[in-house]
């Protein structure tokens, strides 16, 4: 009888363990959430710098002006992902 008496301790210190693990993946999905969150305004920034290139690119193309509306492109690129990024940090700091 004596045997089976710690495996049971043991049980319960197995679903004791369980308890502390369910309490310490209550943060998981706000980790993942947060980590969505954060490669979604990577992907916010990479689209934004690409579409302004591109559409300075293509724009030189019609009008032949070399390299002049691609640099133009790239910096309003930039400079509205810069501003996107900042208001999703804001919003994301803020909680909402």
């Amino acid at each position: 009888m004596s045997p089976t008496e710690p495996s049971e301790h043991t049980g319960e210190t197995g679903s004791s363990t369980g308890g502390s693990t369910e309490h310490a993946d209550s943060g998981l999905p706000a980790t993942i959430k947060l980590l969505g969150r954060v490669s979604g305004i990577g992907w916010f920034v990479a689209t934004t710098v690409a579409l302004g290139a591109y559409g300075g690119y293509w724009l030189d193309r019609q009008f032949e002006t070399a390299p002049v509306l691609t640099i133009v492109g790239l910096a309003l690129g930039v400079a509205m992902a810069f501003v996107g990024m900042i208001r999703l940090l804001s919003a994301i700091r803020s909680g909402r």
